[in-house]
C-alpha cells in the first residue's frame, strides 16, 4: 500500500504491477470521498477518471511530456500522483490548494484551464513550439468540453498537421455537470457501438498480440472508409482509437501504449462512470455530486442544512420563471447550466420552450438573437464567468441589433472557492461597453421579480445580476407582481457621507452602518446603467463624500461612471471606491475570507466611512 501523503513525484508508478496500480486507484477513490467530504469540491468527475489518469502517468514520461486536463477540476487525481494530496485538507481555501490547475502549484500544471474545450488548442501551440519533437502532449477532455467550437477548431487545424503527433482522450461518460446533450452526443452513442461489438473488441485485444490488434484496426478503418465514413474525429484527420473501457486500467495502459507509438493525430475514446467507486454519486443524473458543499460520506447528505424558507438566488429565478410562464410565453436557453442553475423544474414544466445547448456560449447568445428577431421573448442564463466566452456575439448580435433579450447573469460578484478564472467580477465592464444594455442586480428577492418584470416589458436588452448565495423567503408568498423601472432609492439618510452599493452585499453593508451606528446615507443603485440622473444629482449636492461598494474591478465600475458624470457637470463632491484593483487575479477561498483579503470586509468598510 502507498501511503499517499509521502508521494513526492509520480516516478513511483513506473515499477508498479497492475495488482497494484488497481490498489492505488482504490486507495485514491477512497482518498477523494473523505477528503471532498470535508472540504467540498468536483467529486464525480474525479472518480471516473482515476484508472485514465493513472495509466497516463504509468505509459508517458512526466517530466517531459504534458498533460493537459480539459477542464482543470478533474485533475484531483494528477495532483495526488504529483505529490499534493497532503494539501486535500485546505482544498480551495483561501492560500490552499486550488481545485483547478493553477501553474505556480507545481510544475507539472502546465495549462490552467478553468473553462472547457480550450486545451486542444493549447496542446497545438505547444507541439508546434517545441524542440523536443520526442515530447509528447496528452489533453484528457470530456465528452461535453469536446462539443465546444474551440474544440473543434482546435481538432480542424491539429488534423491537418500529419507533422504532429497529439494524443486525445476523450472522456466519454455522457455528462457535464449533467446529461450530455445534442447532436454530438447521439455521434458519440453510436461510436461507442453495441455491446455486443464492444465484447468482441475486447475479447480480441485479450487474445491478440498488439501487432494483430494494429492490424485489425487499419484493416477496420479501411473496410468502413470504403463503405461509409460516420467517424467525424476520423474524418477531421485524427487516427480514431476505441472505444475502450476507461474504468480498466489494463486495457487503458495498453491503448495508451498503442497510441503513444502514433506519428500523426490520434484520438483515443474512453467510456468511463462519473462518480465511480461511490455509490451516491455514481446514481446521481442529476449533476447534484458534480461539485459538492461538506457531505455525509455514509449517506452522500449534504452537511449544510437550510434554514426553513432558505432559497439560492438560482432556485429563485427558477420559481420566477415557471410562475411568469404561466402568464406568457417565453423561451429559456442556457449553455450546460441546467444543474447548475437549478432549472429543472422550469425545464420539466415546460420542455418545448426550454433549451440547454450545452457548452456552446456563444451559440446560446445567437440563438437568443435568432429567437428574439421572431418576436418571440427569450431568458439567456449564464453564469457570469461563462457569458464572458460569447463577449462578441453578445456585443454584435444582441446588443448592437437592440435585441430584447433579456439576459441572466448568475454567480456574479465574488464566488469563493472556484477561484480565478470563476470570479463573476468583470461581467459589469463587459455588458457596460456594449450599446442599449441595461444593467440591473437586485438586493433581495421582492427586487429581483420586480426588476425581471420590468425587463419583460422593454425592447432592449437587459443584463440581471444575482449571486451565488441564499436569500430566505417565502416563495409563495412573493409579489410576483411589483414592477421596479429604473431608478435608485435611498435605503437610509445621514450626513455628509453617502455609501453606494447594489445586489445582496448592500445588505450587509447596511447591517454594518446600522450596528456602528454610522452617521451616513445609504443608497441601492439597483440600476447600474442608466444612472439614475435625479437621486444621484441630489446625492452629489447634499454630500461631501461618497464612498461606492462594488464586488467588480473597478475598471468599467459604477464608480467610474458616478465619477465621469460628477467631472462632466462640475461637482466637487469626493468620491472613493471599495472594489477590486485593476490588472488583478481574485484567488480562491471562502467569500468572507476573499473579501478580508482585497480590503472589503466589514471592519475595512468601517474605517473608509470614518475617514474624512
Amino acid at each position: 500500500m502507498i501511503d499517499l501523503l509521502e508521494i513526492k513525484d509520480p516516478s513511483f508508478i513506473k515499477n508498479m504491477s497492475i495488482k497494484e496500480l488497481k490498489e492505488l486507484a482504490g486507495q485514491i477513490r477512497e482518498f477523494l470521498v473523505d477528503t471532498i467530504s470535508k472540504t467540498g469540491g468536483h467529486l464525480s468527475s474525479n472518480l471516473g477518471v482515476v484508472e485514465i489518469t493513472i495509466a497516463m502517468y504509468y505509459v508517458f514520461d512526466p517530466e517531459k511530456d504534458k498533460f493537459l486536463f480539459d477542464v482543470g477540476h478533474q485533475s484531483y487525481v494528477h495532483k495526488i500522483l504529483t505529490g499534493r494530496a497532503k494539501d486535500f485538507s485546505h482544498l480551495r481555501q483561501y492560500g490552499g490548494m486550488s481545485g483547478y490547475i493553477r501553474r505556480e502549484e507545481s510544475k507539472y500544471d502546465v495549462w490552467e484551464s478553468g473553462h472547457s474545450s480550450t486545451t486542444i488548442s493549447a496542446m497545438a501551440g505547444m507541439l508546434l513550439a517545441s524542440e523536443d519533437k520526442d515530447e509528447k502532449v496528452i489533453s484528457l477532455i470530456g465528452d461535453s468540453s469536446i462539443m465546444n467550437g474551440v474544440a473543434f477548431e482546435g481538432m480542424n487545424f491539429l488534423g491537418s498537421q500529419k507533422k504532429l503527433a497529439p494524443i486525445v482522450i476523450l472522456n466519454d461518460n455522457k455528462m457535464g455537470i449533467s446529461k450530455s446533450v445534442g447532436a454530438l452526443s447521439k455521434a458519440f452513442s453510436r461510436l461507442r457501438g453495441t455491446r455486443l461489438w464492444r465484447g468482441f473488441k475486447r475479447v480480441l485485444n485479450f487474445i491478440f498480440p498488439t501487432f494483430i490488434t494494429n492490424w485489425f484496426h487499419q484493416v477496420k478503418r479501411g473496410v468502413k472508409a470504403f463503405i461509409q465514413q460516420d467517424n467525424i474525429f476520423e474524418d477531421l484527420g485524427f487516427d480514431y482509437y476505441g472505444p475502450i473501457k476507461g474504468n480498466d486500467l489494463r486495457a487503458c495502459i495498453k491503448a495508451l501504449q498503442r497510441v503513444k507509438k502514433n506519428t500523426e493525430p490520434v484520438l483515443l475514446h474512453v467510456i468511463t462512470k462519473k462518480g465511480k467507486g461511490y455509490a451516491p454519486s455514481e446514481l446521481d443524473e442529476e449533476g447534484s455530486f458534480h461539485g459538492v458543499s461538506p457531505f455525509d460520506k455514509n449517506t452522500g447528505k449534504s452537511l449544510k442544512v437550510p434554514s426553513i424558507n432558505e432559497h439560492s438566488y438560482s432556485d429563485l429565478v427558477t420559481h420566477y420563471l415557471t410562475k411568469k410562464r404561466e402568464d406568457e410565453p417565453f423561451f429559456v436557453v442556457t449553455p450546460a447550466m441546467k444543474a447548475g442553475s437549478k432549472l429543472e423544474k422550469f425545464a420539466n414544466s415546460y420542455p418545448d420552450d426550454f433549451y440547454d445547448v450545452g457548452i456552446a456560449e456563444e451559440h446560446a447568445a445567437d440563438m437568443a438573437a435568432g429567437i428574439a428577431l421572431q418576436n418571440k421573448r427569450v431568458v439567456l442564463l449564464y453564469y457570469s464567468t461563462f457569458s464572458q466566452r460569447a463577449f462578441d456575439e453578445i456585443l454584435n448580435d444582441i446588443a448592437r441589433q437592440n435585441l430584447p433579450v433579456i439576459i441572466g447573469i448568475d454567480r456574479a460578484g465574488v464566488v469563493g472557492e472556484d477561484g480565478s478564472t470563476h470570479q463573476g467580477i468583470y461581467d459589469i465592464a463587459m455588458f457596460g461597453l456594449m450599446p442599449n444594455v441595461k444593467i440591473a442586480m437586485p438586493k433581495d428577492a421582492e427586487e429581483l421579480i420586480g426588476i425581471f418584470n420590468y425587463a419583460f416589458t422593454e425592447s432592449s436588452p437587459f443584463v440581471i445580476r444575482y449571486p451565488r448565495g441564499n436569500v430566505i423567503t417565502d416563495l409563495d408568498f412573493l409579489n410576483n407582481k411589483i414592477m421596479i423601472s429604473p431608478s435608485w432609492e435611498y435605503l437610509k439618510t445621514g450626513h455628509k457621507k453617502c455609501v453606494i452599493s447594489y445586489g445582496p452585499d448592500l445588505l450587509r453593508i447596511q447591517k454594518i452602518i446600522e450596528r456602528e451606528n454610522l452617521d451616513c446615507s445609504i443608497v441601492n443603485a439597483r440600476y447600474i446603467r442608466p444612472l439614475d440622473i435625479k437621486l444621484l444629482e441630489h446625492i452629489l449636492s447634499n454630500h461631501k463624500k461618497i464612498i461606492i461598494i462594488e464586488q467588480v474591478t473597478v475598471r468599467g465600475s459604477l464608480y467610474q461612471d458616478i465619477v465621469l458624470y460628477a467631472y462632466q457637470n462640475k461637482h466637487k463632491t469626493k468620491i472613493e471606491s471599495i472594489s477590486f484593483e485593476e490588472n488583478i487575479s481574485i484567488s480562491h477561498g471562502k467569500i468572507e475570507d476573499v473579501l478580508d483579503h482585497y480590503g472589503m470586509s466589514n471592519e475595512d468598510i468601517i474605517n473608509k466611512i470614518r475617514v474624512d
